[in-house]
């Protein structure tokens, strides 16, 4: 970047670091080390300018000093670790959400959910979340099975995300509803899993849904063929969120049907043109629709 372009998020970053007391090093592009009296953490940048993207830039500094405390959190209560081994503490902080398959780290707890979706386990700490990881599982009464149920159970007894529909008009076919799924929980995507069950999307054969990011569900119910419209859309929507949202999981097209996630459709983007390619499980469950 030039000198006559400054990274202004990065200034703000190093400058904020500096108000709450710590020192702050560049090591990357997207990445700034804040060191303390406990000890140096990585905080990366990426989820931050996609915050900032829709933000006023005077509403960027309170962002940015936001952001970074969340991360001296992460620091500070890395360095008071909670007592794992007393899993009668930890039950009632058990919690799930929804990643994608690409990344984390291979001691942690998780389950393949669908291609490229995984379900991971984790511990609630107010402002901040831990993984559980496999040498605290081995250390706790209760196998893997029993701790996604119970992390499941926890975090849908948190209760219901918010529901929004938003009509999608064309000048050459019906109108299409996507229904949105959302709130302040930090689980959203974990309630991807009950859809058929706790929320209105589900037709006859399921509903086809995406997970762009950990802030929103997007679905619609697979009962005629306006889901192949409706599978376009969502596609659209996952692309756009996917790659301009914070914290991004898949941007591919999921199915929810009889309590199972399948992939509906792999999706491309190569830039210009948005490739959709369907499973060959849902073109199946499309033709037995049409006939």
């Amino acid at each position: 970047m030039s000198e006559s372009s400054p990274d202004l998020l990065m200034s703000l970053a190093v400058a904020a670091a500096h108000q709450l007391g710590y020192s702050c090093r560049i090591a990357a592009a997207d990445d700034v080390v804040l060191s303390g009296p406990t000890g140096d953490v990585l905080v990366g940048l990426t989820n931050l300018r996609r915050m900032a993207a829709d933000e006023p830039r005077e509403q960027w500094p309170a962002l940015v000093a936001d952001y970074l405390s969340t991360g001296l959190i992460d620091m500070d209560t890395d360095h008071e670790p909670l007592d794992t081994t007393d899993f009668a503490m930890m039950r009632g902080l058990i919690r799930t959400r929804l990643y994608s398959a690409d990344g984390g780290a291979p001691d942690v707890v998780h389950r393949r959910i669908a291609p490229g979706l995984v379900q991971r386990v984790l511990i609630d700490r107010v402002h901040t979340m831990a993984p559980v990881t496999y040498p605290m599982l081995d250390g706790w009464p209760i196998d893997a099975e029993d701790l996604f149920e119970l992390a499941e159970r926890n975090t849908r007894a948190d209760g219901p995300l918010e529901v929004v529909t938003h009509d999608f008009d064309s000048p050459r076919s019906a109108h299409i509803e996507i229904t949105m799924l959302c709130g302040i929980s930090d689980y959203i995507t974990a309630h991807a899993k009950w859809l058929g069950h706790d929320y209105p999307v589900a037709g006859a054969a399921g509903a086809v849904f995406v997970v762009p990011s950990q802030r929103h569900i997007y679905a619609h119910p697979v009962a005629d063929m306006h889901v192949i419209r409706a599978t376009t859309l969502l596609a659209q929507l996952a692309v756009l969120e996917y790659t301009q949202r914070p914290w991004p999981v898949s941007q591919d097209v999921y199915w929810w049907h009889h309590d199972t996630i399948d992939l509906a459709a792999s999706i491309e983007n190569n830039g210009d043109q948005l490739c959709i390619y369907p499973s060959d499980d849902f073109l199946a469950t499309l033709d037995r629709l049409a006939s």
